[in-house]
């Protein structure tokens, strides 16, 4: 691959050494676009001469000049074979010819040099045998004078099969560089393992490409950085965070590479419109369609050349690679778990023992405290939405705090994780869910799942009661309140402790709505509240609502006749209690 010149024509040019600015030398505006900042220059990506020619590809290759300037880096390839096209040289470029300009013209060399072009090249590699017997005397003396390697290329060698090689060695140089060792049996879901493969691979990169880098993963809604440089590029340039991915200030956005979505944002400064710009290439990081994390390298003293752009790449592939296996492994483990959790709800009593030793088979901790959660779809149909809510999960802070479970063809079971010293309140616990479900609602529009919560903080031991206890959250809650798609235990009052069938509860919350479809009734489903708290005494009733005792009789007799019910029965009698009790600011 030979680099475009739409890749070096948007170089910014050389830069001398600089020095990171101390923050005391400057003023920083908030949203000010400033000059370009700039870091300590130092090596580039690209290859040493020397480094190239030690590969086994060109070890017959001879150097016949300029052998100081054997430490001159390579960021690209040129061929040249016109008499003027040394003018067009950008620096940097290793110079390939078969000797063909200098046949046509012999001075074509020793004018580019007078004219401060060709020096600016890596190196100059001709092949002799052609056009050329030998390399002209003044050609090896210039190469000399101005530490030019001159290189004589085997005569049989295509050029397209030096580019290849060229491009083989840099690639396989900057592999060798942002290599991460391995941490001997750290899993890959290990956090710690994962931040050690980012930080490293970020440092490579700025340690390579002299480009600081940051990585954030939205998930998580963290960020790592190359060094502390990139935090001091973004302070000084008054930016946030989120303007690396969704600019905030006046932007132009040019994408490199379709396939990887690899595109470079620039600032424009409003006041130096031709001045320089700040800019940065980013890539998103996906798996399986959905947005991990952001990557982004910020082009501190210029654009990205050719090489640079290899690395960036490869950094890129192996931050996806590293997150395939994450989300891989966690999958698996989540595999895993989800059979525990199947056996711990179909085991018996004395099988505790089997599902403790599971347990431990599989590292899965029996002391770890959880609030529970079932999430019922309002019809069948659960395990066939399991690719959307596990995409769902991994892009809500769910999936920071728990673990999803698919239960049935109805049910999923979230477990959120929590503590005895800091238990979550109920407003943070549906602020989580709420999260999760509206990110489900956008993946499913044409679902409406329902999520019931019991708070308890219990650990997996209890598994099988908290499921039953949130499942009966849902039936009870689905009557009482229609339009809750989260509904606490806590909400429910005592009604939760009533074991009332589904079929029963329906008809006399139906009955009770329908009586208070007016202020009449309304008046009448009061007076048996209080009837019933005050243990059916008319009396006590009558002047707890401050009026005559046989008003409370007419309307007792009403309500009798109205809904049918046997207030003599104790259980009867505390059921109506208390879904009036409950039920009364809903009228």
């Amino acid at each position: 691959m030979i680099q475009s010149d739409n890749a070096i024509s948007e170089r910014a040019g050389n830069s001398p050494s600089w020095r990171i600015k101390r923050k005391s030398n400057f003023h920083i505006e908030p949203r000010e676009v400033r000059p370009v900042y700039r870091l300590r220059k130092g090596k580039e990506m690209g290859i040493e001469v020397r480094e190239l020619l030690a590969n086994d590809f060109f070890r017959d290759y001879e150097v016949i000049a300029g052998r100081k300037g054997m430490n001159k880096e390579i960021q690209g390839i040129t061929v040249l074979e016109a008499p003027d096209g040394f003018k067009w040289t950008k620096g940097k470029e290793m110079i390939m010819s078969s000797g063909y300009a200098m046949m046509q013209d012999p001075e074509c060399v020793a004018r580019a040099f007078a004219a401060g072009n060709i020096q600016k090249a890596s190196a100059l590699m001709i092949k002799t045998g052609r056009y050329l017997e030998r390399i002209p005397d003044e050609v090896v003396a210039l190469c000399n004078e101005h530490e030019l390697p001159l290189i004589i290329a085997p005569f049989s060698v295509p050029w397209m099969e030096i580019i290849s090689q060229t491009n083989v060695v840099v690639m396989n140089r900057t592999i060798r560089k942002f290599q991460v060792p391995d941490e001997g049996n750290a899993q890959v879901t290990n956090q710690s393992y994962k931040e050690k493969k980012i930080r490293r691979i970020l440092q490579a990169v700025e340690s390579e490409m002299k480009f600081p880098a940051i990585l954030h993963d939205v998930v998580e809604d963290k960020s790592w950085y190359s060094s502390s440089n990139f935090k001091r590029m973004t302070e000084y340039y008054g930016l946030n965070e989120q303007d690396y991915w969704e600019p905030s200030i006046p932007y132009t956005h040019h994408m490199l590479c379709d396939y990887i979505k690899m595109s470079r944002y620039r600032l424009i400064n409003t006041d130096d419109a031709d001045g320089p710009r700040i800019s940065w290439v980013i890539i998103p990081i996906s798996v399986n369609g959905s947005l991990q994390a952001y990557f982004a390298v910020m082009e501190a003293h210029s654009l990205l050349d050719y090489y640079d752009e290899f690395a960036i790449r490869i950094a890129y592939l192996m931050i996806q690679s590293l997150y395939d296996q994450i989300n891989g492994a966690r999958d698996a483990g989540y595999m895993g778990f989800e059979n525990f959790i199947h056996f711990a709800l179909s085991s018996a009593d004395e099988d505790r023992s089997k599902v403790i030793s599971q347990a431990g088979i599989q590292g899965i901790s029996m002391s770890e405290l959880y609030d529970y959660s079932v999430i019922r779809f309002p019809d069948s149909g659960a395990d066939a939405a399991r690719g959307e809510m596990m995409k769902a999960f991994s892009q809500s802070r769910c999936m920071r705090a728990g673990k999803l479970v698919l239960l049935d063809d109805r049910d999923y079971l979230l477990l959120l994780e929590t503590s005895e010293k800091a238990p979550r309140t109920e407003y943070e616990t549906r602020d989580l869910i709420d999260e999760f479900l509206n990110k489900v609602r956008e993946l499913l529009p044409e679902r409406t799942p329902v999520c019931a919560v019991a708070r308890e903080g219990k650990t997996l031991r209890d598994i099988r009661v908290c499921v039953h206890k949130c499942r009966r959250i849902l039936e009870t809650g689905r009557i009482i309140l229609p339009d809750e798609s989260i509904i606490d235990y806590d909400r429910l009052g005592p009604l939760a402790w009533l074991d009332i069938p589904e079929d029963e509860l329906n008809r006399m919350v139906g009955r009770y709505s329908a009586a208070a479809g007016d202020e009449r009734g309304r008046e009448l489903l009061k007076t048996l509240r209080i009837y019933l708290e005050n243990n059916m005494n008319f009396s006590v009733t009558a002047d707890a609502m401050f009026v005559h005792i046989n008003t409370i009789r007419k309307r007792i007799d009403r309500a009798s006749d109205m809904f049918g019910s046997d207030w003599n029965d104790p259980v009867e009698r505390m059921k109506t209690s208390l879904l009036l009790q409950y039920l009364e600011n809903q009228f």
